[in-house]
């Protein structure tokens, strides 16, 4: 059984998260001093990858709400780092890092959370890496690749995999793809035929430990991101990231379901492309980049952080929901199953999650997964018609909802 924890906190001081995150810790199986002691071992690269897609509220919401409801909390950060600097016991190093929405402000973000504060807090290295090898530093200027702004990115570079025949991009006329950019000829090329490229930070790809701490919130693409959506942050050529098929199905696009919507987006101020169920490209990218991180034998753990969550318009102008829960194991996918239905959605419904339930070489089975929550055993999690925490969705999405 693959054991899935759910414990809950109202508040984010250090002394909060640290208490439910040891409960997580008891009810996965985890002993009670040094918990990461089988998962950290001293030596070890850790890296703890948090959702740091934005800086401030974009213009274009309807809301300015807290932003903690788009971004990890710095506190659940460092109460992870913590456990992980225990376990490496003085040997090791830890790296804190993400490759933010391209237009990010990531000195702004590092002055907002604050999480510089650990850098020297422990007795092995702690470097904080924006990942990014290019920046938006205009909003105007999103998409256009030749007006964006070299950066240094990850240090130690990139590492490329090829999926080949086993991506989900494999066998689709690759035309109308489209990535970050509105320069597609990049786009095209690395998901032609048995080219079927991602570039991973190196940094990321190569760290003997992986701990992914997602946001638990609603997106409009994909329906919720969490742990595999999160995985676009580990990309260091966002341009290889396949969001949508420009146009509508009768001209085999999925950007929009009409061509009304289609034409009127030209003219619209802000445009949602892509953000409907039927696009049928972005899952499809989500769900290789987990194929591709799995190319590489390391150790995984997840805290998703629903303490302040997001529902609605995600990833980048939910409303704060105060779902007061921490969401724990050591399979993000088995995770991000657990967190879509806890939202009050059907993660077969989840077009990603769906693909991996079942019988595929990566797959699992949710009669497999042990749901504990608030240390009890929750029998029948997935079969029960309970919302459980019930998000709100927009409309296009409400037919994800149990």
């Amino acid at each position: 059984m693959i054991k899935v924890a759910i414990e809950h906190t109202d508040n984010y001081r250090l002394e909060s998260v640290k208490k439910a995150l040891m409960e997580c810790f008891k009810d996965i199986g985890y002993q009670d001093s040094n918990p990461f002691e089988k998962l950290v071992h001293p030596g070890d690269k850790v890296f703890i990858k948090p959702n740091w897609v934005a800086s401030r509220w974009r213009e274009s919401c309807p809301h300015t709400d807290s932003l903690y409801c788009v971004i990890t909390h710095p506190n659940v950060i460092e109460a992870v780092a913590d456990f992980a600097a225990e376990a490496l016991k003085g040997e090791g190093e830890i790296i804190i890092g993400d490759n933010p929405s391209i237009d990010a402000d990531f000195d702004e973000l590092m002055a907002y959370t604050k999480i510089e504060r650990i850098k020297n807090k422990y007795d092995v290295p702690v470097t904080i890496m924006d990942l990014r090898p290019l920046v938006c530093d205009k909003l105007k200027n999103y998409g256009k690749k030749d007006l964006m702004v070299s950066h240094k990115g990850d240090p130690c570079g990139s590492v490329k995999i090829n999926l080949g025949r086993e991506s989900l991009l494999y066998g689709i006329d690759p035309s109308r793809f489209r990535g970050v950019f509105d320069e597609r000829e990049d786009t095209v090329a690395a998901h032609t035929g048995e080219t079927q490229l991602y570039t991973f930070s190196r940094s990321l790809y190569d760290a003997d430990v992986y701990i992914s701490i997602p946001k638990l919130k609603t997106h409009q693409k994909v329906g919720a991101t969490l742990n595999l959506k999160g995985l676009v942050g580990s990309i260091a050529d966002k341009n290889q990231l396949v969001h949508w098929q420009v146009g509508y199905p009768e001209i085999h696009g999925d950007e929009y379901p009409t061509k009304e919507a289609y034409e009127e987006s030209k003219k619209a101020k802000v445009t949602h492309r892509g953000a409907w169920p039927g696009n049928d490209t972005i899952w499809r990218m989500v769900a290789d980049l987990y194929k591709g991180m799995l190319k590489k034998e390391r150790r995984y753990f997840t805290v998703i952080d629903g303490i302040v969550a997001g529902e609605g318009q995600g990833p980048f102008c939910p409303t704060s929901k105060n779902a007061n829960t921490l969401i724990a194991s050591d399979s993000m996918l088995a995770a991000d199953c657990v967190a879509v239905r806890y939202m009050g959605m059907d993660p077969q419904k989840i077009k990603y999650l769906n693909y991996f339930i079942g019988n595929n070489e990566y797959g699992i089975d949710l009669d497999a997964i042990s749901v504990i929550d608030n240390s009890v055993m929750v029998p029948d999690f997935f079969s029960g018609k309970s919302r459980y925490l019930d998000f709100y969705v927009v409309e296009q999405w409400k037919d994800v909802k149990i």
